[in-house]
């Protein structure tokens, strides 16, 4: 009988463990959005939007979690310069416009890395320059197109 109980406590500390996990706490460097579309409604703006727009590019679309997810990386095209001025090793921060959408318990969300997590990574004026004209840039995309502030 004491084995049984350990066991169990040790099972409920795990399955405790495992939960307190899961929901760990989002750093400074996502930004996080609930939308009213679905993670493949709001690809499908973002990729209309880009179609349409010289100042932005698409470098990578992709489906995950069998299709329950869409990843995104875009590009802010103004970036770039400021990018390669910082050291052309820099170029492997791009593109700066890294973008989930998924839904969790029954709510389309939007996860989208802050194009400031390259200067934490890279520490240079340019990338600061840079970062200071993208970020409001990808704040007005994301407003216009899927409504989020």
């Amino acid at each position: 009988m004491n084995t049984f109980l350990k066991t169990l406590s040790v099972a409920a500390l795990a399955g405790l463990t495992l939960t307190s996990v899961a929901k760990a706490e989002v750093s400074e460097h996502f930004i996080i959005h609930e939308l009213a579309q679905t993670p493949q409604e709001a690809a499908t703006l973002i990729r209309d939007f880009i179609a349409m727009d010289d100042e932005w590019s698409l470098n990578g679309d992709f489906e995950m979690m069998g299709g329950a997810a869409v990843g995104m990386k875009i590009c802010f095209n103004s970036m770039r310069g400021y990018v390669g001025a910082a050291g052309l090793h820099n170029l492997a921060l791009m593109p700066c416009g890294n973008i989930a959408f998924y839904e969790e318990n029954g709510q389309s969300y939007l996860s989208m890395l802050d194009v400031g997590y390259i200067t934490t990574l890279s520490p240079h004026p340019s990338l600061e320059e840079g970062v200071a004209l993208a970020r409001p840039a990808y704040a007005e995309m994301l407003s216009n197109v899927l409504g989020v502030e």
